[in-house]
């Protein structure tokens, strides 16, 4: 096996080799839109169902985690949709790789993953206590295992405000945060904070710990007051694509790049949206962010999904987890088993020839409309696309090629085992069981990689 020092929070950015992937066999906006108020929720639970099943509830898992792709950089060299095609299935603490057709491409077998920048699921073990020799397993770009991957530095910045001298500054983890002043004319989520600038050095004094207050701002001034908890942003799109979630008296909330409202400071934090070492911190729970103009929302703990919008296309109560939608499809527990549903009419699959083979490592080291739930007749909606006339050429989305699942992504059938439970993993060696029968920041618009 390849020994490679790769720091849990700074990946070196060079190739490294690694063993270990096991597969289970063979199986052929624009800003200025008006959000208006956001629907709560509906008055009665014989409203229409916005969606149907793409698989039933019938995955047992402890676990099943989708990237919402609000920390993927469309800049990124080698850039995969790997984050969009699979998602990370757990069980008995360690962790593989499931498709949206229920199939287990990699058996759980790994104790830890990531979301790397170019959108690259990886999953590994560390292999000694100083955690500077580690396993890896991830797909390459035609769904293959393989246990190649190129490191990436972290992608984490922080942003503070000085209040005294009403300038914002920067510090990214990849350069040992070391502060800068921030000249970039795109909005931001900053800290309150003390920064000592004498025009050579540049020193940040850091808020007493639980008094910490972010708003937002921009070389224009304050959009939006100091007086929020937290926040979760996008660390390279537009906030006029996926907006930003602020967390104040304890409840999340979402607004736009100009500080407007869309869905009101009643939501819950979710556990199951870290993405890992390079972008996120685990002691910190927030919401999903938006992907494909619907974002899951967690309220009194039981899950539903709101359009860009504010709007509620599926009642909060109707499922105990709900992740992000991609491509249409989206993966959701009704609290014994997982299943996916859709939204919109199905992707048009393609006739393809599936073929897999074990990986063996020598090495020494959507849809057009959609209902919306009101106390009036359902009424048709025509999805928006938004752009924001602000950013760069760079910030713009673009269209990829439809995935399917004809692709070679679709290798085993499914294994059902333990029930689903919501807790939290617990780093443990794998535990083979009996197969059961169950029924289930930063942005583009908020960091500039280039100053």
């Amino acid at each position: 096996m390849k020994k490679g020092f790769l720091k849990p929070l700074a990946l070196l950015a060079a190739a490294a080799l690694f063993v270990g992937c096991s597969l289970p066999g063979e199986r052929v906006q624009d800003d200025d839109y008006l959000p208006g108020s956001y629907d709560t929720e509906p008055a009665q639970d014989n409203q229409i169902i916005n969606y149907v099943w793409e698989l039933e509830p019938s995955i047992a898992a402890e676990n099943i985690i989708v990237f919402d792709g609000s920390q993927i950089d469309p800049d990124a060299t080698d850039k995969s949709d790997m984050y969009e095609r699979v998602a990370v299935l757990s069980r008995s603490g360690v962790y593989g790789l499931i498709d949206y057709g229920g199939n287990i491409l990699v058996e759980p077998n790994y104790k830890y993953y990531f979301l790397a920048p170019n959108g690259q699921i990886v999953l590994y073990n560390i292999l000694d206590e100083k955690g500077e020799e580690r396993e890896y397993c991830t797909l390459d770009e035609d769904g293959k295992v393989t246990d190649q991957y190129y490191g990436e530095p972290s992608a984490r910045v922080k942003y503070y405000y000085d209040e005294e001298n009403k300038s914002i500054y920067y510090a990214r983890e990849s350069e040992d945060w070391s502060v800068h002043r921030y000249e970039n004319k795109k909005t931001v989520i900053a800290l309150k904070a003390d920064v000592l600038d004498n025009g050579m050095s540049i020193e940040v004094v850091d808020p007493d710990p639980g008094t910490e207050r972010y708003g937002m701002v921009n070389q224009d001034g304050v959009v939006l007051d100091f007086e929020y908890e937290s926040f979760y942003a996008p660390t390279f799109k537009g906030a006029g694509i996926t907006a930003v979630a602020l967390k104040k008296d304890g409840k999340w909330g979402y607004v736009d790049s100009k500080g407007k409202e869309i869905i009101g400071f009643n939501c819950d934090e979710v556990f199951s949206s870290y993405n890992g070492e390079l972008t996120d911190d685990q002691n910190m729970g927030h919401p999903y962010l938006y992907s494909e103009d619907f974002v899951p929302v967690s309220i009194n703990y039981s899950f539903g999904y709101y359009n860009m919008e504010g709007q509620c296309v599926v009642k909060s109560s109707e499922f105990s987890q709900a992740r992000p939608v991609h491509h249409g499809k989206a993966w959701v527990s009704n609290g014994s088993a997982w299943g996916v549903i859709r939204f919109g009419e199905e992707e048009e699959e393609e006739t393809t020839t599936t073929t897999t083979t074990t990986f063996t490592s020598n090495s020494s080291s959507t849809s057009d409309s959609y209902y919306v739930y009101t106390d009036e007749p359902p009424v048709t909606f025509t999805k928006p696309v938004y752009t924001d006339p602000s950013d760069s050429a760079t910030d713009t989305e673009t269209d990829t090629e439809p995935w399917t699942d004809t692709e070679p992504w679709t290798d085993t059938d499914p294994v059902d085992t333990d029930s689903w439970t919501d807790t939290d993993p617990v780093d443990t060696d794998p535990v083979d069981t009996e197969p059961v029968d169950p029924e289930p920041v930063d942005t583009d618009e908020w960091t500039d990689s280039t100053y």
